[in-house]
């Protein structure tokens, strides 16, 4: 071995030391924030980029309609800062081709009108193909089933509307993880309102919960229902990091995989 190749493994082992390291400290930090908490008896998820990946689903979706519209046809990631905040500010999002949709455009209420008159349409586009390339995130899977063996019970709760939701759980063969299923057209408000989060707490029972998501909706909801949230890195958060959410988070993990563990710590 040369002096070259023994000085890379040295410093290869010292990277993955220090990683592990700050693996170990980052989750000794979450428990200690989680534990000053109420222990939950049920988990509220998030759906999409934080149990699954859709974004190309929906991708599709946009462009069928805005091509029947006779708009310009968006980018995947285009269309990926655009999802968090309902179909119908997707779709408006994906007409304007901007973050603030109409707001402050000349001619924004025709077109607010013509996104009105578009969402049976694009409703329809949507749930007829939200399962074709729609995949669970690292850890999704195992983190619903590490809820069950804890002994609590799971909820979804986003902003995507109903039916695609409950045919992607489904699809995805999560129904016998998750008890209550909430879509951003179930209750007259959705997240960043907390009610969506404390409703589904009261279909089950539930006194003290966790919400796990990826954004600024979920955090906001968490916090005004007054529990912790525990946020994913790389979900669909309008392009912006995690560390920049106001308010901040409790807990951030690097992926689902992250959770069983911090779960289990707190439950057993």
């Amino acid at each position: 071995m040369t002096r070259e190749t023994n000085s890379a493994s040295t410093n290869a082992l010292r990277n993955s030391a220090q990683t592990d390291a700050e693996v170990v400290l980052r989750h000794a930090r979450a428990l200690q924030t989680l534990r000053s908490f109420a222990r939950p008896d049920t988990v509220l998820f998030d759906l999409d980029g934080t149990l699954i990946d859709s974004v190309e689903d929906i991708h599709v979706a946009v462009n069928a309609l805005l091509a029947e519209l006779g708009f310009a046809t968006r980018t995947r990631d285009e269309v990926a800062m655009w999802v968090g905040n309902g179909a119908r500010m997707l779709v408006e999002r994906a007409m304007s081709g901007r973050l603030e949709g109409f707001a402050e455009l000349a001619d924004a209420s025709a077109l607010h009108a013509a996104a009105d008159a578009a969402m049976p349409r694009f409703r329809a586009i949507y749930e007829a193909i939200c399962v074709d390339h729609t995949v669970p995130l690292d850890g999704a899977h195992a983190s619903l089933e590490m809820v069950r063996a804890c002994g609590l019970t799971a909820a979804i709760v986003t902003n995507k509307p109903l039916a695609p939701t409950e045919r992607i759980v489904d699809a995805l063969g999560w129904r016998p993880f998750v008890s209550v299923v909430l879509g951003g057209d179930s209750l007259p408000v959705r997240k960043p309102n907390p009610a969506p989060l404390t409703e589904a707490m009261r279909r089950l029972g539930a006194h003290h919960a966790w919400m796990v998501g990826d954004s600024a909706n979920d955090v906001g909801a968490a916090r005004a229902a007054s529990i912790p949230s525990i946020v994913v890195r790389g979900g669909y958060n309008h392009g912006r990091p995690v560390e920049e959410l106001d308010p901040a988070p409790e807990v951030i993990v690097d992926t689902l995989l992250e959770f069983p563990a911090l779960l289990r710590a707190i439950t057993q």
